[in-house]
């Protein structure tokens, strides 16, 4: 085949090289556009149920469709049994989480209190002084499972003074911590209640823009894989 004066005569290994490394960044950009889907939804599902009212979530409640809604609970903080969760930024600074058991009126469920974040301070040594919850009446807040998939660093240690320090949210581990039963969600308190930290949750994982834009770089990938098997192909014509 003769292009632009030039002889195109690929070698059978640089074809096959170029239709696995095609076909792989084609498979790759299709999951990334799958991921942003999803992620998509998420997001979509996030916004539609911060815009409904916040309904009264009591023991025995159904889990399986509480995910981001608005939860009015009432009962009281166990102040004395706090978790600094740590390793957060906030506008680039570092600190804690800080969790706060929430004992559900009329039961021996507890729910964890996402209370805000707090900024590291001085030294590690030296944990930010706890400032006192409310103590009575009910709190409002979105719910949110922990995700417990991916790479955790650090190892959770369920030992010390209190309150403790730990990297992540493993709710099966801090349940050895509670004799009653630890609900496995955690309730991020709303930006208008009183007396916590500051609060600007969101679900910053699910950002399907991203995904779509690894899809972009994989197909160009695709394309200058090809551009590079026609280019590096041409011989002079003797």
């Amino acid at each position: 085949m003769i292009i632009a004066g030039r002889q195109f005569r690929p070698a059978l290994w640089s074809i096959f090289l170029t239709l696995g490394g095609v076909t792989l960044f084609i498979i790759l950009g299709l999951w990334q556009l799958d991921r942003a889907d999803y992620k998509g939804t998420i997001v979509d599902r996030y916004k539609l149920r911060l815009a409904q009212p916040a309904r009264q979530f009591d023991a025995g409640d159904d889990l399986a469709d509480i995910e981001f809604r608005r939860l009015i609970v009432t009962g009281e903080f166990d102040l004395e049994h706090s978790f600094y969760v740590d390793n957060k930024l906030h506008r680039g600074a570092a600190g804690y989480i800080v969790l706060t058991p929430f004992k559900l009126a009329g039961s021996q469920q507890i729910i964890l209190v996402d209370r805000g974040w707090v900024a590291l301070g001085g030294s590690r040594q030296n944990l930010p002084a706890l400032k006192p919850a409310k103590v009575g009446g009910p709190l409002t807040g979105i719910a949110s499972f922990p995700d417990s998939s991916g790479f955790r660093l650090g190892e959770l240690r369920l030992s010390g003074q209190w309150p403790l320090v730990i990297p992540y949210i493993d709710i099966e581990a801090l349940q050895a911590q509670f004799s009653p039963q630890l609900l496995p969600l955690v309730l991020r308190l709303e930006p208008d209640q009183p007396g916590h930290y500051i609060r600007a949750w969101k679900p910053v994982w699910a950002d399907p823009e991203k995904n779509r834009a690894y899809a972009v770089q994989w197909f160009l990938f695709a394309i200058i894989a090809v551009a590079l098997f026609i280019i590096l192909n041409l011989r002079k014509v003797e």
